[in-house]
């Protein structure tokens, strides 16, 4: 009798020793991986760290704009928006002063082709990029997951919807915009699959929302 006792006794032992290792084990692999999930989210760019909060541009503009211009009308002098040029109302005309429409198309959500709202904002605007407000749809939301230029591409994008819409566009708006995402000082976020593109520029007073459907 003493004899099983002292056996199960060494037993149970091993089996609480042995949870107590995988216990261990299991605390561990949590430990590493939260450090290196943080570790990777600190080293990631920079400048991501100081991105501006929602509305944090058009708040600026408000606050500080000299004419105090409701940011949702178009600018005294502007032409109101009519036909397609409605889209760019719609997609920054809670986010920035609209001084000139300078290109604006729906393809309509989900169907091929390009959609784009570009503006030439009005003056004295934060040089922090507004994003808009949880809630927006999709294809009328501007902006996000902002970064500073210049942009930095690793390889062969899938898509370029720069590349793709331009030749709808008058001459040298493209070229424009390709500036703004080479010159540094600017903002922009590009999809994974590079068919969205959004611009923001303070100094050239230009902010674009670009995507194109294959």
């Amino acid at each position: 009798m003493t004899f099983w006792y002292e056996y199960m006794t060494w037993i149970l032992a091993q089996l609480v020793q042995n949870a107590l290792k995988m216990l261990a084990v299991v605390a561990g692999i949590f430990f590493l991986g939260g450090w290196a999930w943080f570790a990777y989210f600190q080293g990631r760019d920079l400048e991501v760290r100081g991105l501006p909060a929602p509305h944090d541009g058009l708040m600026r503009h408000e606050r500080e704009g000299p004419s105090r211009t409701n940011s949702a009308t178009m600018l005294r002098g502007a032409d109101a928006p009519a036909g397609a040029e409605a889209y760019a109302q719609r997609v920054f005309g809670d986010l920035l002063p609209i001084e000139t429409v300078l290109a604006s198309k729906t393809a309509g959500h989900g169907v091929p082709g390009c959609t784009y709202a570009i503006i030439r904002t009005g003056p004295g605007i934060a040089r922090t990029p507004p994003t808009s407000a949880l809630g927006t749809v999709s294809w009328e939301r501007f902006g996000g997951d902002w970064r500073q230029t210049p942009e930095r591409v690793f390889g062969t994008l899938p898509a370029d919807a720069l590349a793709e819409c331009r030749r709808e566009w008058q001459a040298g708006l493209a070229g424009e915009l390709q500036d703004a995402l080479d010159t540094p000082g600017n903002w922009y976020m590009r999809s994974a699959s590079g068919e969205e593109l959004h611009i923001f520029s303070a100094d050239g007073r230009v902010a674009a929302r670009i995507r194109h459907e294959g």
